[in-house]
């Protein structure tokens, strides 16, 4: 396990040192995210300050029994931190980001009334596939639908915490729904599985404003087919997080992490098949002209051991690294 404080400014995240009372502060109301290594899938708990949380995807893509095992894993973990589930932001309907979310409901975790779910409005939401029939099947009686489709949707959290969610429309299974978080001074952006025609086509309709973040969700755990260069260079993040797995639809490959370093030689890369469990934290407030953050890396994650998942060292993933294919709509800056 490792702990760092970080100053955040566009592209470049460096070293902090704060003093006694600012860690006390920090530490007494922060929000904290955590991306758990989940092997070929992906969940990442929003938790916070006043023990509300969001889930963002929810999956693996090893099979039905290490979803149960994970959605059970996460309703504990929700349990056991006295986390009330307010919303579920399910990226877009595929079973290694979603596939745990109906045994996570059916483990009857503490859950807000209604509980709210934010998704893209894309048609194969209604597949009738037996998992998704599943997921319909245990959803809450009382339950707030938010399905977006060439829209913007903007979120009032809590006092000085918003949250914008916008999608598109054309992209099939991959028409994921995006979210910018907005913690004070702080910004998030979380991305889904996407091709980066239609990455480009959201920055291009809803602007720099919704896409400009400290920290990036890397899209579709690194793949060559997503993550543009035009989007990165608009986001100017800091630190970029993603789910892997050294699978080749899983990986962070070469192309795409060519592109999350060029113009930002100071910027922190972190992933799930090297780092275990990412968790981040910011009380959002400056810090020395920039913001602050805390930078944890646990491995192994909470939940390595039960779905087998496992983390490499970095040297045996840059080898693993491949180009998928050549995609001219991820490189044009």
């Amino acid at each position: 396990m490792s702990t760092e404080f970080l100053k955040i400014t566009e592209s470049k995240a460096t070293t902090a040192h704060p003093n006694a009372t600012r860690r006390t502060k920090f530490t007494n109301s922060h929000l904290e995210v955590r991306m758990f290594n989940v092997g070929d899938g992906e969940a990442i708990l929003i938790a916070f300050p006043n023990r509300r949380a969001w889930l963002i995807d929810g999956g693996t893509g090893v099979g039905t029994a290490h979803n149960h095992t994970l959605g059970q894993q996460l309703a504990a973990h929700l349990q056991q931190r006295n986390l009330t589930l307010e919303a579920l932001v399910p990226s877009h309907p595929h079973k290694d980001h979603v596939g745990a979310v109906a045994p996570l409901l059916r483990a009857v975790p503490p859950l807000a009334d209604p509980l709210t779910i934010y998704r893209s409005a894309d048609g194969t939401w209604d597949a009738d596939t037996a998992w998704l029939a599943d997921l319909r099947q245990a959803l809450p009686a009382q339950v707030n639908t938010v399905a977006l489709s060439d829209a913007h949707r903007e979120v009032t959290v809590s006092d000085g915490v918003e949250a914008h969610f916008f999608a598109g429309s054309g992209d099939g299974a991959y028409t994921s729904i995006f979210l910018q978080l907005r913690f004070h001074q702080a910004r998030l952006l979380f991305t889904g599985d996407a091709h980066c025609a239609y990455e480009r086509d959201l920055l291009q309709r809803f602007g720099d404003d919704d896409f400009r973040a400290d920290v990036l969700k890397v899209t579709h755990h690194g793949s060559s087919s997503g993550t543009a260069q035009r989007v990165v260079n608009a986001v100017k993040p800091a630190i970029a997080i993603a789910s892997t797995q050294s699978d080749g639809g899983h990986r962070l490959e070469a192309d795409t992490l060519q592109r999350l370093r060029n113009n930002g030689p100071q910027r922190r890369i972190f992933e799930t098949l090297i780092d275990g469990d990412i968790i981040l934290r910011t009380d959002g407030e400056a810090f020395g002209g920039g913001v602050l953050y805390q930078v944890e890396l646990v491995a192994p994650g909470l939940f390595e051991a039960a779905l087998g998942a496992v983390t490499l060292p970095r040297a045996t993933v840059d080898a693993q690294r491949t180009v998928s294919a050549n995609h001219p709509d991820c490189v044009q800056a």
